[in-house]
């Protein structure tokens, strides 16, 4: 039997809160399913980047303008472990606010913008927010930040 895999580097999605406890978000054009996603920061791990954290700052920064007081890892997934032989990070930025104008790459046509925390729950259940790893990092961060 002959197995495929596909082999890119890991990457990091930034759950980035304000001090208002807004979320701070972006829709971009995604080509698989053709249209706009509501989504978090975030992108491949940079070989110069020190640790997960270090690229979602990085990544905040380009893709939004944002810094953060905080960064901490919320954890990790592999997202599709059949055929993809990478690991997806999840990080907390706390307190961010907006320091520059975002640092496009080529290609990406960003828009930013905010939701309080409590209208999440929300946009992932009428579908606004349909990415899985997206809901997966609300997830990792749910489980982290509530009391049961």
């Amino acid at each position: 039997m002959e197995v495929k895999t596909i082999c890119i580097r890991d990457w990091v999605m930034v759950l980035p809160l304000t001090a208002k406890g807004e979320v701070v978000m972006v829709r971009q054009y995604r080509h698989g399913i053709e249209t706009v996603c509501l989504e978090l920061p975030g992108g491949l791990i940079d070989p110069g980047d020190a640790s997960p954290e270090a690229a979602a700052k990085r990544e905040l920064m380009e893709e939004t303008g944002y810094e953060a007081q905080d960064y901490v890892l919320l954890g990790s997934c592999f997202p599709q472990p059949a055929v993809l032989k990478n690991r997806g990070f999840f990080v907390l930025a706390s307190n961010a606010r907006p320091t520059c104008e975002p640092q496009l790459d080529d290609g990406e046509d960003i828009e930013v913008v905010r939701f309080a925390l409590h209208e999440i729950p929300g946009l992932i259940h009428n579908g606004c927010i349909s990415n899985g790893m997206v809901q997966l990092a609300f997830y990792r961060y749910f489980m982290n930040h509530r009391k049961f």
